[in-house]
C-alpha cells in the first residue's frame, strides 16, 4: 500500500506524526505477509504559485525546501516538490501511484483551508483515506471550551484554562523513522526531485538576496529545522530572564525571533513546551521568567482557534457593527504608509524594517497597524494584505487576530478609542532614537529629543541640515485631528447601530 504524506508548512524531520504514521505504516504492511510488496511511502511538497500567501513567505519557502530536502537526502531519502495547480497534480499522484492512504498536518486559514477541502474532494472522488494530524496545536481546538461548551472569546480565560488543562498537551516522538529509499518511492518525473523553477527565480530576485541579509544587529537569517534549534538556545542562555522587561524596545534584541520558524514548522510549540518544562524542572530556568515568553507562544494557538471556528474573520470583522465603518480609499497615504514615508519616524521606521528584513518588531506592528487603520482610517484588510506579503511569519490566523485587535473589530479587541499616539510610543520605547536611527538614516544627526518629531523642532533640523518635505517627509496626517476625526467616525457609527 503507498502513503501519500503531503507536507504544507512543517519543514521538520522530528516531532512530526504524519510522517512517522506513515513509515509505520509501511513497516507493518511489510511485515504482514512478506511475498506482499513492501509499503510505500511518497513525501510531498506541492507548490501552486496561485494559492501562496505572499512574496516573503514565498522566499523562506524556497529556502526551507531546499534545506529540508538536503536534511532528508542526508537520511537516504527524498522530498518530491511538484509544481502546478495543485488540484490536479494532486489527483494526478494519487491515481498515477496507486495511493490509498494520505496523511498530511492541518493547517488553518488560507491558502491552507482551500488546499484541504480541494484535496479532501479528490480523494473522495478516488476513494482514498484522508488523514489529518494536529501536531501543530499545543492542544486539539475542540479541547479549550469555556464552559457553555463555545470557544473563548478572550485570550487571559483561554491562556488560564489552557495551562490548567496542560496534561492534555501530549508530546511528539522525536524520532524519524526509517528513511531509505526502501521506504520512500522515488517519482518517475525525476524533476520533482528538484526546486521548480518559479521558486529558483524567486531566488535570484536582488530584493529576496538582500531581505534574507538583514535581520536584528546586521544578522542574515538562516532556515531550518537545525537552525531554529539553535536560535531557540540562544534566547534561552541569553534572553529569556529579562524578557518581559526587554521586549517592549524595539532597540534590543531581546526576543525569540522564531516566529517564521514557528510559521514553518521548523520548530514545533509542543517540542518548545516540554524542553522548557524539563528545564525548570532541573531549575536551569525560573517559572517567572520562562512563562511570560510562554505566554506569547499561546497568542499564536488563540488565534489559530478562533480562526477555526470563525473563519470568515479572515475577510469581515468579527464584530458585525464594523462592517459600516465608512473606511477611506486613499492611495497615496497608504503607499506612504508602505514605503514607510509618513513623515512620522516611528511608524517609517517600521515599515522600512519590515521591508528591508521580511520582520518589524512586535510593539512597532500595533504602532504601525493603529496609525494606519485609526489615523489614515485606511481598512484593516489593507493592513493585512500588507504583511501577508513582506512578513516572513505571515501566520494567516496571527495576522488576521492581530489587525483586527489593533483596528477594534476583533474579539478582545482594543478599545475603538484607544489610539496609539506614536510620538509617545516612540520616546517611551525608543527614548534615545536608536531604533529610529536604524532605519532611518536621514534623521541621525538629530537629538533625541527632536528626531521622535522632527515637526516640532524644524530650528534644529535646519541646523543640521534637514529639510522637512525634501530630505524627510512632512507628517501626512495630523495626529491629533485624526484622532478625533476617528473618533468621531466611530460614535456616528454606534449611534446608526443604536436606532437599527
Amino acid at each position: 500500500m503507498t502513503t501519500l504524506v503531503w507536507l504544507q508548512r512543517e519543514f521538520r524531520l522530528t516531532a512530526l506524526p504524519a510522517l512517522q504514521a506513515a513509515l509505520s505504516s509501511s513497516e507493518d504492511s511489510t511485515s504482514e505477509n512478506s511475498e506482499k510488496s513492501p509499503g510505500l511511502v511518497i513525501f510531498a511538497y506541492f507548490h501552486d504559485p496561485e494559492q501562496t500567501v505572499g512574496d516573503a513567505n514565498t522566499l523562506w519557502l524556497a529556502h526551507g525546501l531546499q534545506t529540508l530536502q538536503q536534511a532528508i537526502r542526508a537520511k537516504g531519502g527524498d522530498l518530491w516538490i511538484i509544481e502546478g495547480g495543485f488540484e490536479s497534480q494532486f489527483s494526478e499522484v494519487l491515481s498515477s501511484y496507486q495511493v490509498k492512504q494520505v496523511f498530511y498536518t492541518f493547517q488553518v486559514g488560507a491558502p491552507f483551508k482551500e488546499l484541504q477541502q480541494q484535496a479532501l474532494a479528490v480523494c473522495q472522488k478516488q476513494d482514498v483515506a484522508l488523514q489529518s494530524f494536529y501536531s501543530e496545536f499545543l492542544v486539539e481546538p475542540d479541547k479549550i471550551r469555556n464552559q457553555q461548551n463555545n470557544p473563548y472569546l478572550m485570550f487571559t480565560p483561554f491562556y488560564k484554562t489552557l495551562l490548567a488543562k496542560q496534561a492534555l498537551i501530549e508530546p511528539l516522538d522525536e524520532s524519524v523513522g526509517d528513511l531509505s529509499v526502501t521506504a520512500l518511492l522515488k517519482p518517475f518525473d525525476q524533476a520533482w526531485l528538484d526546486l521548480p523553477t518559479s521558486l529558483k527565480a524567486m531566488l535570484t530576485v536582488p530584493w529576496a538576496q538582500k531581505i534574507m541579509e538583514n535581520v536584528h544587529a546586521s544578522q542574515s537569517w538562516q532556515v531550518g529545522e537545525e537552525v531554529a534549534w539553535q536560535k531557540l538556545q540562544h534566547f534561552i542562555e541569553n534572553d529569556l530572564a529579562d524578557y518581559n522587561e526587554d521586549r517592549n524596545f524595539p532597540k534590543l534584541s531581546a526576543t525569540s525571533l522564531l516566529s517564521p520558524h514557528l510559521h514553518f514548522g521548523e520548530i514545533n510549540p509542543r517540542d518548545i513546551f516540554f524542553y522548557l518544562q524539563a528545564l525548570m524542572a532541573d531549575g536551569s530556568v525560573k517559572y517567572d521568567q520562562a512563562m511570560p515568553w510562554f505566554r506569547q507562544l499561546v497568542w499564536k494557538e488563540f488565534a489559530a482557534h478562533l480562526l477555526i471556528n470563525f473563519p470568515q474573520t479572515e475577510i469581515e470583522p468579527f464584530q458585525r457593527k464594523y462592517q459600516n465603518m465608512p473606511w477611506q480609499t486613499d492611495k497615496k497615504s497608504y503607499q506612504a504608509w508602505q514605503k514607510g514615508l509618513t513623515g512620522i519616524p516611528i511608524i517609517d521606521a517600521g515599515m522600512r524594517e519590515l521591508w528591508q528584513t521580511g520582520f518589524m518588531h512586535n510593539r512597532v506592528r500595533m504602532l504601525v497597524a493603529s496609525f494606519l487603520t485609526k489615523n489614515l482610517n485606511q481598512h484593516w484588510l489593507l493592513g493585512k494584505s500588507w504583511f501577508d506579503d513582506t512578513l516572513f511569519d505571515a501566520d494567516p490566523a496571527n495576522n488576521v487576530m492581530g489587525w483586527q485587535w489593533v483596528a477594534g473589530c476583533g474579539v478582545d479587541a482594543s478599545p475603538y478609542y484607544r489610539l496609539f499616539n506614536p510620538v509617545i510610543q516612540s520616546t517611551k520605547f525608543d527614548a534615545d532614537g536608536v531604533y529610529i536611527k536604524t532605519w532611518l538614516p536621514e534623521l541621525k544627526a538629530l537629538s533625541k529629543k527632536a528626531i521622535h518629531a522632527p515637526w516640532e523642532h524644524t530650528a534644529e533640523c535646519l541646523a543640521k541640515g534637514i529639510v522637512l518635505g525634501q530630505d524627510y517627509p512632512l507628517p501626512i496626517v495630523d495626529l491629533k485631528q485624526s484622532r478625533i476625526a476617528h473618533l468621531e467616525r466611530v460614535e456616528a457609527m454606534k449611534s446608526v447601530e443604536r436606532k437599527s
